[in-house]
């Protein structure tokens, strides 16, 4: 009963004028209420109106975004073991958590050529056995100290990295040291990998997008390493342990490597178990390998890959570009951004969202230690093969030859500003930037004045690197598809050579009809 006395009492209440200066708005036809006032001018003067009838035009204009801010490096300590190891250390104890990555300048440019993959069997095998654990041993003491631990090799580098619980750095660090210094490379677990390894090969020989990285890749870098994007068959049954072995002693050297470690850790505790762990590494002269220069392109050519009854056909299209301390690196990082970087860019809102010919059209610039590639790409249906080369064509003479819009400049800008940033405030993000500054021979201020230098490009030096590094006269065109149909309107582009999916070149260039196709 009081509560409903009380109800009917604030209901009575409520039914009641306001004060004058109190009310939402006031009796009197001529008086205003500011608050009133405010509130009809935020909601708009049709607040009373059904809503598909209210205007919303404040909808239509975005939120303006701030400038991007210059980044500050965290402390940073930085010191040379006396065997040439390099370390930095970055604390971080915003979480219970470390991160340790050890970086090698070593990867599949220096293997020998007819042992194509041993770099990356190498970095594989790390793991699988040492002389004081078997690989299940050093699962289980991963597993334990809540962490992780991988190993990769790319064409200049090989990284391992791992992670765990920052009270047990201690055991996370004798791991890493324990892979990286006494591995044994077990003959049963290279004998696995091996047949797994060979297994993938003959799968990505039926699958379209490793047909067109391959043909693009051989021809465009001819017998350069770059070429290679996978081992053959043959190369990876020749691997014995003593070629891992070799590869390991005369390649993971400390003075051709750079120990990173980000997270929750004291410095000088962490100096100390860097010192116990590894200044048994013993340090040695890197061999020279000699590489062959990469090919000439003169003129337009397309390497049409034949695959009977596919049902659509991948492009790739490029030309050799830069390295990753060419002073065109920022300007080229735009202009990519700006032509295929993503769903904004000029290539997808042309060829899938205007013209509807793929799922996604994109480029990217390949630069590494060496200059690597330049390329654009997608895939589509056969029947529009022709007409989206076409206007791949279009959009890469179009950003050479006219000016690109203070609009796409400034998000080009904005979007890897901020992919930069956010990409930095995680410990393996942190660990992964400043390890690329050491791997790449980069400036030692590189990360701190990435931003300042992406925001310093302008429209003139997107269309200058544009026209210095995009070579539209003479680039590499690799498409795969069911060249029964596609090649006579390839045929209106540029000359043709045709491989099978082995990777045989056709003598006479001749392509049969395939039956039911």
């Amino acid at each position: 009963m009081h509560l409903k006395k009380a109800l009917v009492l604030i209901v009575g209440l409520l039914a009641l004028p306001f004060q004058s200066g109190l009310t939402l708005e006031s009796t009197s036809p001529t008086t205003k209420n500011p608050a009133a006032s405010a509130l009809k001018n935020i909601t708009g003067s049709e607040q009373n109106k059904p809503s598909s009838q209210q205007s919303e035009t404040w909808r239509k204009k975005a939120p303006l975004l701030p400038p991007p801010r210059s980044f500050k490096l965290p402390a940073i300590t930085s010191y040379q073991l006396a065997n040439g190891l390099n370390v930095q250390l970055v604390e971080d104890h915003r979480v219970p958590f470390l991160t340790a990555s050890l970086g090698i300048k070593a990867g599949s440019s220096l293997e020998p050529t007819n042992l194509l993959g041993l770099a990356s069997m190498t970095a594989d095998m790390l793991s699988e056995g040492t002389t004081s654990k078997t690989s299940k041993q050093i699962a289980d003491e991963v597993d334990f100290i809540g962490g992780s631990l991988s190993e990769a090799s790319d064409y200049d580098n090989s990284l391992v990295t791992g992670a765990a619980l920052s009270k047990y750095s201690d055991r996370l660090m004798g791991i890493l040291s324990d892979v990286v210094l006494h591995p044994t490379f077990p003959l049963d677990e290279l004998q696995l990998k091996k047949t797994n390894l060979i297994q993938e090969l003959a799968i990505k020989r039926s699958e379209p997008d490793f047909l067109l990285d391959e043909r693009f890749a051989k021809v465009t870098f001819g017998n350069h390493p770059y070429s290679v994007v996978a081992p053959t068959k043959e190369t990876v049954e020749a691997m014995g342990r003593e070629d891992l072995e070799k590869f390991h002693k005369t390649h993971y050297l400390p003075n051709e490597a750079y120990l990173v470690v980000v997270g929750d850790f004291d410095a000088e505790k962490m100096k100390a178990l860097i010192a116990a762990d590894f200044d048994q590494w013993k340090p040695g002269k890197m061999p020279a390998v000699d590489q062959a220069a990469v090919p000439s392109q003169h003129g337009q050519r397309i390497y049409l890959v034949d695959r009977p009854g596919s049902v659509q056909s991948s492009i790739k299209l490029g030309n050799i570009s830069i390295k990753k301390t060419d002073p065109d690196y920022f300007p080229m990082v735009i202009a990519n951004q700006i032509l295929g970087g993503g769903g904004n860019a000029r290539l997808f809102l042309n060829i899938r969202e205007q013209k509807g010919y793929t799922y996604g059209a994109y480029s990217g610039v390949g630069a590494r230690k060496q200059p690597g590639a330049f390329a654009a790409e997608a895939e589509v249906r056969t029947e529009v093969t022709g007409p989206a080369l076409q206007e791949f064509l279009y959009e890469l003479a179009r950003l050479r030859n006219t000016k690109v819009s203070d609009k796409e400049l400034t998000d080009a800008k904005s979007y890897l500003a901020g992919a930069f940033q956010l990409g930095l405030e995680t410990q393996s993000g942190l660990t992964q930037r400043l390890l690329e500054e050491k791997l790449y021979d980069l400036p030692d201020n590189y990360l701190e004045t990435y931003i300042n230098k992406l925001l310093a490009v302008s429209v003139d030096d997107v269309r200058r690197v544009a026209r210095k590094h995009i070579d539209t006269d003479n680039l590499v065109i690799s498409v795969v598809g069911d060249a029964s149909k596609i090649k006579p309107e390839l045929e209106f582009f540029a000359p043709i050579d045709v491989y099978d999916t082995s990777g045989k070149l056709s003598t006479d260039g001749k392509v049969e009809s395939h039956a039911g196709s």
